[in-house]
């Protein structure tokens, strides 16, 4: 992942991770965002997915349409979405907003360029990879 110790001291990115109280994939999926241009949007997937029971493209558009509706409670209930998981994934983007100025990580939003997203998505996913060969295998990178 590129975080770890290189002779037992942090990394340049491993000491940004550690400031996000996040899943280390999560924090380098919003650390690498920046260069990738979609860190809003990043942003808001890596809030969705620290809530329990939360799925990465379906919660960036849940929140951006309850944003939208101004965070109404009554447009959650409406379609069925759990209002009080809502309010604390608002919680936490903040908090990681927060965190991302603080460490100068630039908020960009890449608008609906979900390529961009998914890319983002997958490279700090990767270690979940896998190729396939052929028709009957596959063997992760």
């Amino acid at each position: 992942m590129d975080g770890g110790k290189r002779q037992g001291r942090l990394t340049d990115l491993g000491r940004k991770m550690v400031e996000f109280p996040l899943d280390p994939t999560l924090s380098k999926m919003l650390i690498v965002s920046e260069g990738m241009g979609c860190s809003d949007e990043i942003l808001t997937i890596v809030s969705m997915l620290s809530v329990p029971e939360s799925d990465h493209l379906s919660f960036l558009n849940v929140y951006l349409q309850w944003r939208l509706h101004k965070y109404s409670m009554k447009w959650c209930n409406d379609n069925f979405i759990h209002g009080k998981a809502m309010r604390k994934v608002r919680e936490v983007r903040a908090q990681l907003k927060d965190i991302m100025e603080e460490r100068k990580i630039e908020v960009i939003s890449c608008g609906t360029e979900w390529d961009i997203i998914r890319k983002c998505i997958c490279s700090a996913y990767f270690h979940n990879a896998a190729r396939f060969v052929y028709s009957v295998e596959v063997n992760r990178l």
